[in-house]
């Protein structure tokens, strides 16, 4: 009887620790041509292991981007649409092109673990494209297109637990 109710408490705790999780793929990455006609800045973009995004950017004059605007859209429905007049000022862009002057810079960032932190980690599941394009009055800062799937983690009942 004890053995019974210790792997049903263990198992209800594993189940609620891992339930909803879900993992992040890559399945497409471009970059686009922002609504300016000109562009204040080169872009590559290429992912690493279907999650890690290496972002490449050259900025060739010094610019302010004072718009923004991020859709996130799934099963070609938009679900969510931020726009930003002053991205500068905004609580999560603000500090990222702020740090950005005139010059080259690359770095790397995990698609997964900003998913998982910005949503919770949690209940999250199918097909979204995010597109994010960033612009000043007279040129384009960025334009890139990302698509994801979102798939349930992998969470297997007792055999993690050692119990058979």
């Amino acid at each position: 009887m004890y053995k019974f109710i210790l792997y049903g408490l263990l198992c209800v705790n594993v189940a609620a620790e891992n339930y909803g999780l879900f993992t992040l793929k890559v399945t497409d990455l471009d970059t686009c041509k922002g609504p300016k006609r000109r562009d204040c800045s080169i872009i590559t973009a290429r992912m690493e292991n279907g999650v890690n995004l290496f972002y490449d950017i050259d900025i060739k004059e010094n610019v302010i981007p004072n718009r923004g605007k991020i859709v996130a859209s799934a099963n070609g429905k938009q679900l969510v649409r931020l726009q930003m007049k002053k991205p500068c000022d905004h609580l999560f862009m603000g500090p990222l092109f702020q740090s950005i002057l005139n010059g080259h810079y690359a770095f790397n960032i995990d698609l997964e673990k900003v998913a998982q932190k910005y949503y919770g980690g949690m209940f999250l599941y199918g097909d979204m494209t995010f597109k994010s394009v960033f612009y000043s009055d007279d040129c384009n800062f960025s334009c890139t297109v990302v698509s994801v799937t979102f798939t349930p983690r992998n969470t297997t009942s007792h055999t993690n637990l050692g119990i058979s």
